[in-house]
């Protein structure tokens, strides 16, 4: 009965070129999102490439007076690309894809201008990721929202009842065929970026956000099925499902994001910046100036090497004084660098627990976290980059106080910067409150539909 139904169905929505439209429609937008992003991956990745090879090339045949000078040159070195990062490029546009490399200081991720503002502060670039996300919902609404008040209204559905078809087979029909016509427009859409993009590595994150989106688009489809049947008429369905879209879509993310801003604001860059410079010159806790740190760094070389004055030294004491001020420094910024993750982590928790009301927020976190573009991936970048940064520095410092290679053998030697995302298992461990966020809107809207297939109206 169930088949008999779906296929009626599929007659009915064919006849007035509705299903027509609305998938036409879905796939044009997918397609031109797709094709734009791969464009874009193939330029990004392109110029990355060309860039490390330039930074490299300068790099080792640097001419600097001594290791330490050339820290002060330092370098560049820039987060690759994954596979799926232009599928949904999450925070990259805010983060940052380059950072500079140089003794003293420590550089943050240099981020590009955003062009044109206006459209990343309301939706951000049109990626497949916010086709699925924005507007496929809209496309299923537009596909379900008549799909029973219109056989209630016009008398088919008494028709189909005194024919020996029972509620329950009926709305289960019309659910059978829509979640068919979803899952085909899913994989549609998605299959115009994930082949020729995808590498051995990215299939389990492929198949994940696959299973994610069909559980995300199903949440839709059953609601604009279910609030079909409990609506008087499909002006009053159409209006339920454009404000429950308004609702889950601008206001829900724009009140998580303020909340969390207004609950656990963040300092000022420049404020950050002047607490550091403070402590690095009189110390972390206040009480430590440099010219102590300095004299009781002098007293313990000259004990280690049995010497009475820095000149008796068999080493350059001033590279290592400036090793030393680096790895106090790194300590620092280590200390202000936490509370400032911390802060952001406290802000994020908020659109984190907000999830389980928005299935909208919950599919945005699992999709950036699959594509490697949320603040989890970021955050572990800034880490990797970081210790390269100390070990990059440390290496030229050690090398002028305890000789060695130098010039170009020296820089030559130096490795270059390596990033190794973290383990997908790593990934999804954070992802357990929005999963089950997407799990328990489906159970809602099942658990919703199944009682409208007993109780709902047939005039």
């Amino acid at each position: 009965m169930f088949s008999i139904i779906a296929i009626k169905e599929w007659h009915m929505v064919s006849r007035n070129y509705t299903m027509a439209i609305t998938v036409l429609s879905a796939l044009v937008l997918s397609g031109i999102a797709a094709a734009g992003s791969r464009l874009l991956y193939r330029q990004e990745e392109q110029q990355r490439e060309a860039a490390n090879r330039q930074f490299r090339q300068q790099w080792e045949q640097l001419r600097a007076d001594d290791p330490h000078s050339a820290a002060h040159f330092g370098t560049y070195i820039f987060k690759p690309l994954t596979p799926l990062s232009r599928f949904d490029n999450g925070l990259d546009p805010f983060t940052g894809n380059a950072m500079r490399i140089e003794a003293h200081v420590q550089h943050n991720m240099a981020t590009p201008p955003l062009q044109p503002a206006d459209l990343y502060l309301r939706f951000g670039a049109l990626t497949p990721a916010t086709v699925l996300q924005l507007f496929f919902p809209l496309f299923l609404f537009f596909l379900c929202f008549n799909s029973y008040t219109q056989e209630k209204n016009s008398g088919t559905l008494r028709l189909q009842l005194v024919q020996g078809a029972t509620l329950r087979s009926i709305i289960h029909g019309k659910a059978l065929l829509y979640l068919s016509v979803m899952a085909v427009m899913l994989s549609l859409s998605m299959l115009l970026y994930f082949p020729m993009m995808a590498s051995g590595s990215a299939w389990p994150h492929i198949l994940l956000l696959v299973v994610s989106y069909d559980c995300y688009a199903g949440i839709f489809v059953l609601l604009g099925l279910w609030l079909s049947t409990v609506a008087r008429h499909a002006g009053q369905s159409l209006l339920l499902l454009c404000g429950i879209w308004l609702c889950w879509h601008i206001l829900l993310p724009r009140l998580a994001a303020a909340t969390g801003e207004a609950l656990y604001p963040l300092p000022s860059q420049p404020a950050v910046q002047e607490k550091i410079d403070r402590a690095i010159k009189s110390g972390i806790d206040g009480n430590d100036p440099r010219d102590a740190r300095t004299a009781r760094l002098e007293q313990a070389t000259l004990q280690q090497y049995k010497v009475s004055s820095i000149d008796q030294l068999p080493i350059n004491f001033d590279a290592v004084r400036l090793q030393a001020d680096e790895d106090y420094a790194q300590r620092v910024y280590e200390k202000y660098a936490a509370m400032t993750d911390s802060l952001i982590r406290l802000q994020n928790s908020v659109q984190h627990y907000l999830a389980l009301a928005d299935p909208y927020l919950a599919i945005r976190s699992i999709s950036m976290a699959l594509c490697g573009t949320d603040y989890e991936h970021q955050y572990h970048f800034n880490q990797a980059a970081t210790q390269y940064r100390n070990m990059f520095i440390r290496r030229l410092n050690n090398a002028m106080a305890y000789g060695g290679q130098q010039g170009h053998q020296l820089y030559g030697q130096i490795p270059v910067f390596q990033y190794q995302p973290p383990a997908t298992a790593q990934v999804l461990r954070k992802q357990w409150l929005p999963a089950l966020s997407l799990l328990l809107w489906l159970m809602i809207t099942i658990s919703l539909l199944n009682r409208s297939a007993r109780h709902a109206p047939i005039q």
